[in-house]
């Protein structure tokens, strides 16, 4: 391997972790604004929040993405990881804005998924990095993929996970080659995200064992939360097929983020990338009908922001929810068998989260990740993934 081929695993991995550090940064910032306090000192970021505050926060997101959307139209088009990894040369500028509005619009409130800028971001960075050094052809592909697994990586504190999403998904490929790049590039750029990047574990969960009981409920939980992962996943692809992207968005946009802000008024914990649906979920001593309202308008909020010309992720909002429906499964279950409540959510997450990315690897590196699980509790999650994917 060339002296070239390592300065751009040190490029993208040094500016991927800066970056990551700095965007981690400024949603903290954001967040303290319009609510008072951050994820960080709330794992449900709308807690001792009003109503009024809730819903005029997700207005001002529908305001700014709605005008800066606008302008982006009459731009030339930014472009997506996958269209970066086939050489296309992507707009700075164009690309950039569209990362960092995502992050602005989730942290007042939005309902979908922040790792998609980071990623795209990491994207944006190793294509630029790649023509700068005279890289093109399998090279840039390689690289492409790797700066946004780093991007993932760096920005959750994950890099295992990170690297897993450059290869399973992007990549789909575990040649030595490309597994060397994607761990290096993602280990650089977590250890370089240090500064800016939350130290602690993104759920507080418990761990659990590996008991009869609760590998049956982790097959339970991983077939019903399987079944229903494929049926959001069919719904983001259509309503990502069908989005607006013409000047239409000056109407559909502020509607979408109208309605999300009133449903985000009454059932706050929809609000946000999907870690204050989970967390709620996770605290929760007993069933209540108030999570499946939690599961159900998150979904529809997601997917009505995307047919109305909105952006976003859908990896930690898949997350949120089979983790909400996993619990609400759990507690079912809990009334017939003695079971641990973090499997069942745990399970949940993961479980949805790898049909949802059609990568089981990465799913369970996340949800390790996320959670902080010990080894002893790797064998339940790994069973409930196994029984979503071959159900």
């Amino acid at each position: 391997m060339s002296t070239k081929f390592f300065l751009a695993i040190l490029a993208i991995g040094v500016i991927m972790g800066l970056c990551a550090g700095l965007l981690n940064f400024g949603i903290n910032e954001i967040e303290t604004f319009a609510f008072g306090h951050n994820d960080e000192e709330f794992h449900i970021i709308t807690e001792q929040t009003t109503a009024l505050r809730r819903f005029l926060s997700v207005l001002a997101a529908g305001a700014i993405v709605t005008l800066i959307r606008i302008l982006l139209i009459r731009l030339k088009p930014f472009l997506n990881v996958a269209s970066m990894m086939d050489g296309q040369n992507p707009p700075f500028w164009q690309n950039l804005i569209h990362s960092v509005l995502q992050l602005v619009a989730i942290a007042l409130g939005a309902p979908v998924g922040s790792e998609a800028a980071p990623r795209e971001l990491g994207g944006l960075f190793a294509a630029k990095i790649c023509r700068a050094l005279n890289i093109s052809g399998d090279e840039l592909r390689l690289f492409v993929a790797c700066g946004a697994g780093a991007g993932l990586g760096a920005a959750y504190n994950v890099p295992l996970a990170g690297a897993l999403f450059s290869l399973e998904i992007l990549l789909k490929s575990f040649d030595t080659r490309a597994i060397l790049c994607a761990f290096a590039t993602s280990a650089v750029a977590t250890a370089t995200a240090e500064f800016g990047a939350s130290k602690e574990i993104y759920y507080a969960v418990s761990n659990f064992a590996p008991t009869p009981q609760n590998l049956l409920a982790a097959a339970l939980i991983g077939l019903v939360t399987g079944v229903a992962a494929k049926y959001f996943q069919d719904g983001v692809r259509l309503c990502e097929k069908l989005r607006i992207k013409s000047l239409k968005i000056a109407l559909t946009l502020p509607f979408a983020f109208l309605l999300t802000a009133a449903i985000g008024a009454y059932v706050p914990e929809i609000l946000g990338n999907g870690r204050s649906a989970a967390q709620f979920a996770f605290n929760s001593a007993s069933f209540s009908p108030y999570l499946l309202a939690i599961l159900l308008c998150k979904a529809f909020c997601i997917l009505m922001i995307f047919r109305c010309g909105g952006y976003g992720g859908t990896l930690t909002p898949s997350f949120a929810l089979g983790a909400v429906l996993g619990l609400c499964v759990g507690f079912a279950i809990g009334e017939i068998l003695p079971i641990s409540l973090s499997a069942a959510g745990v399970c949940g997450g993961a479980a949805f989260l790898a049909i949802n990315l059609n990568a089981p690897l990465c799913a369970f590196a996340l949800s390790a990740g996320f959670c902080g699980l010990n080894l002893n509790s790797y064998s339940v999650v790994v069973f409930s993934i196994v029984c979503a994917v071959d159900r």
